[in-house]
């Protein structure tokens, strides 16, 4: 994609961008974490987040202890200090001490329901195991009874030890007795301190039986675990509802927190955006404008005005906005995407299938609302060219339009335009329109097919409600990432046909360029010498030239005048002066070198152009005149207003020099306004000055009076005007007859009126018999071809 080629000097930007990214979608994905552990913990567990009380009486370590191996009961002495028999035993470990030293966490969390069940009695045929197979307790019953003979045999201590277990079977069985004929945790101990028991066993035993119960559901053995805990902290005289408070409020900051990490984050993505698109645009406007700016009237013609307008303007801001969007949710949707993903695979729920489910009817969505309308997109931007163009049209026509009571006929044109445009844009946003409803129906349907499976999983006691509410969440964000991609791919498509256009600008080859080894005139060389030599120019595309073998030479202090009937090419003549246009056949050359090999600095800084329409630029009058650059000084500002004819309206003007000029010189008349751009060609002092046509906004007495002025100061440089009236180069050292591009006479004014028919005639539309100074017969043989 094009758009992407413009990060080329930005991957900076986006590589913190992608990393701002990354911490704020952490930060938010770990809040249905959170939001499920305040249900599932906070609600449900009343704030236990653990098997493991964080605080524990000797008593129930004790009960523990019977179930631990002596290494595992080391273990846990490392972690719960014991000081007194009466005193609580207290958690002095972190998490990570807590999983060192024979996994504590581990084997605490395996005998606490057993521990519980038997808190609560069990029935003596359900310790199985506990105490061997039936076989093996009558053959343990048989030797527990020894006989006569046995007994005579035995020593004191033997019989002292005898007395003393059968003491402790006799309480042991009390117990029980007092306990409904259960066994409990007062009765095991009994039996363990009297060697009743077989500790080994009896661990073994428990660890069976944590296995039966581990085969319930999940949440049965989780709710059991926490009832223990719960019951051991209010023995100890901690009230659960601060236990639960504690919790809540921890969740609540941690939060918070992340709320405030994501707010930080996403802030600072939407500043390194909107910095970073702001400077491809700006970057791309300079280098656009930069291009345009050396573009000839060819390139220019190839393009139009008001397309070169619309894609320095509408098209970057098209990519603009598509660069911010790019960095702020191209680049978020899949961080989001994955993130929600691994979260929800970390989970196993189970409902993994409506993400596939959800996706699969996203896609389909959007690749139908984008086949419906991509091919409008790119419609679109030629509607936009077409409506600039016509407005522009308008606008520069309006005197014409106005004067010919056209107004009907061009506002229905216009209003065909604009009704292209906004047939166009009314089909793509109502196909963009159902995007969203459409949208909500999957999500919504999506959400009702996890509740519908979720609620069976939680009535069978595999899933937590908050586990439930968690993959809701996680299922949403990946479907709104989906969505966010969609909407990013509503305003892609036409930032890349905008990318495209601006491409074609900034890419396209001009006609127009500096030499490879530019050159420039000898020192000796004459100032202000101009010569065509067998020139000739034909327009791009054209079949035949406009010009066609021109040869002059004109000097500082001499002024060249050529006229001709219109479309004779007079125009396109002169604009090969300044290389608006190459010639495509002979050469001219300025000061004996090739304007070709000058650079066009150097050539247009010799060159004073003054254009058939004197255009002015918003500012005063003063940078209008100056408008060279700092080159141009106060006095040669004024010197050249004098000779141009304008010093007496600019001091009428309120502010002299310094009174505005709007743009375009719109608040000065025509005539002002050729005189002002007569005098900024004048203020530089170039070698060549060429007045393109630029004395017909003038009445006769501005214009004879401002050729005397020139003809008076302006005495170091070469004269090439065009003109129409013949009194405008009556005076003029040489005239060039131009007739269809060819050069049909040359001389002085009295020579071309005896010997050019085609100046004849152009000077009998304008002047009196008297005036030509030619009698009817001289008139008639130049007529016909011949020179008296």
């Amino acid at each position: 994609m094009r758009i992407l080629k413009l990060f080329k000097k930005h991957i900076l930007a986006l590589f913190a961008a992608i990393v701002l990214i990354v911490i704020s979608c952490n930060a938010d994905l770990a809040l249905p974490t959170y939001m499920s552990d305040i249900v599932d913990v906070g609600v449900q567990q009343g704030g236990i987040a653990s098997p493991v009380p964080d605080t524990i009486r000797a008593e129930s370590l004790d009960d523990l202890e019977l179930f631990m191996s002596a290494k595992d009961a080391k273990a846990v002495e490392a972690v719960f200090s014991k000081a007194d028999k009466n005193d609580i035993r207290t958690y002095e470990g972190t998490e990570e001490e807590r999983a060192d030293g024979g996994k504590i966490a581990d084997i605490m969390s395996l005998p606490e329901t057993v521990v519980l069940s038997l808190n609560q009695g069990i029935d003596a045929n359900s310790m199985g195991d506990m105490m061997g197979s039936s076989s093996e307790k009558d053959d343990n019953a048989a030797q527990a009874m020894p006989t006569p003979e046995q007994m005579a045999a035995m020593t004191p201590e033997q019989l002292a030890e005898m007395q003393q277990k059968a003491a402790a079977a006799q309480n042991m069985q009390k117990q029980i007795d007092a306990d409904g004929g259960k066994i409990t945790m007062k009765s095991l101990r009994l039996g363990v301190e009297g060697d009743l028991i077989d500790q080994g066993k009896l661990i073994e035993g428990a660890n069976q039986m944590a296995d039966k119960m581990g085969s319930m559901s999940g949440s049965i053995v989780t709710q059991r675990a926490v009832s223990y805990v719960q019951d051991e902290y209010k023995a100890q005289g901690i009230d659960p509802a601060d236990v639960q408070n504690a919790y809540l409020s921890r969740m609540a900051t941690t939060m918070f927190g992340l709320c405030l990490v994501s707010l930080v984050a996403t802030i600072l993505t939407g500043a390194v955006a909107s910095r970073t698109a702001c400077s491809i645009a700006r970057d791309l406007r300079r280098e656009t404008f930069n291009k345009v700016m050396h573009f000839s009237p060819a390139e220019v013609g190839k393009f139009s005005q008001a397309s070169l307008i619309t894609r320095c303007t509408n098209d970057i801001q098209q990519i603009q906005m598509a660069a911010t969007l790019f960095i702020r949710m191209c680049l978020m949707a899949p961080v989001m995407g994955i993130v929600a993903v691994m979260r929800v695979l970390a989970n196993h729920t189970g409902l993994e299938w409506t993400i596939a489910v959800a996706i699969i009817a996203v896609s389909a969505v959007v690749g139908v609302l984008m086949g419906l309308t991509m091919p409008k997109f790119k419609k679109m931007q030629s509607f936009v060219d077409r409506v600039n163009l016509t407005a522009r049209e308008l606008l520069d026509g309006l005197m014409p339009i106005r004067s010919f009571n056209r107004e009907e006929h061009e506002l229905e044109r216009f209003d065909k335009a604009s009704l292209d445009l906004m047939t166009t844009q009314l089909y793509t946003n109502r196909a963009m329109s159902f995007m969203m409803p459409l949208m909500m129906l999957v999500m919504n349907c999506i959400t009702v097919l996890i509740v519908w499976f979720g609620a069976q999983g939680v009535s069978d006691g595999v899933m937590q409600v908050g586990n439930m509410m968690a993959f809701i969440s996680y299922t949403m964000q990946i479907v709104m990432a989906f969505m966010i991609l969609t909407m990013v791919s509503v305003i892609l498509p036409r930032a890349e046909v905008a990318a495209e256009r601006v491409e074609e600008v900034i890419t396209c080859p001009t006609s127009i360029n500096d030499p490879a080894s530019p050159k420039l005139p000898a020192a000796s060389a004459p100032r202000g010498e101009l010569t065509f030599r067998d020139v000739s120019f034909q327009y791009p595309d054209a079949r035949a030239d406009v010009i066609s073998g021109v040869n002059f030479t004109t000097h500082a202090g001499q002024m060249l005048g050529i006229i001709g009937s219109t479309g004779s090419g007079k125009s396109t003549l002169v604009q090969l002066i300044p290389r608006l246009y190459d010639v495509t056949g002979g050469s001219i050359s300025l000061d004996g070198i090739d304007v070709r090999d000058m650079t066009l600095s150097e050539l247009r800084h010799r060159i004073g152009y003054i254009p058939q329409q004197g255009r002015l630029f918003s500012g005063t009058v003063e940078s209008n005149l100056k408008f060279a650059g700092d080159m141009v000084s106060d006095e040669d500002m004024r010197q050249a207003a004098r000779v141009a004819q304008a010093e007496d309206f600019i001091a009428e003007r309120e502010g002299g020099y310094d009174s505005p000029i709007s743009q375009g010189g719109s608040n000065v008349s025509g005539g002002q306004r050729q005189r002002l751009a007569i005098a900024r060609a004048l203020a530089k002092k170039p070698e060549i000055v060429v007045f393109d046509d630029s004395f017909s906004a003038l009445d006769y007495k501005t214009d004879a009076r401002l050729r005397e002025e020139l003809a008076k100061n302006v005495t170091d440089a070469a004269l090439v005007v065009v003109a129409q009236r013949i009194a405008t180069i009556i005076h003029a050292d040489q005239i060039i007859v131009l007739d269809d591009g060819h050069v049909v006479g040359t001389g002085t004014h009295e020579e071309l009126l005896r010997s050019c028919p085609a100046y004849l005639e152009i000077a009998q539309s304008q002047l009196s018999a008297e005036e030509l100074g030619l009698t009817q017969e001289e008139i008639a043989a130049v007529t016909e071809g011949g020179e008296r």
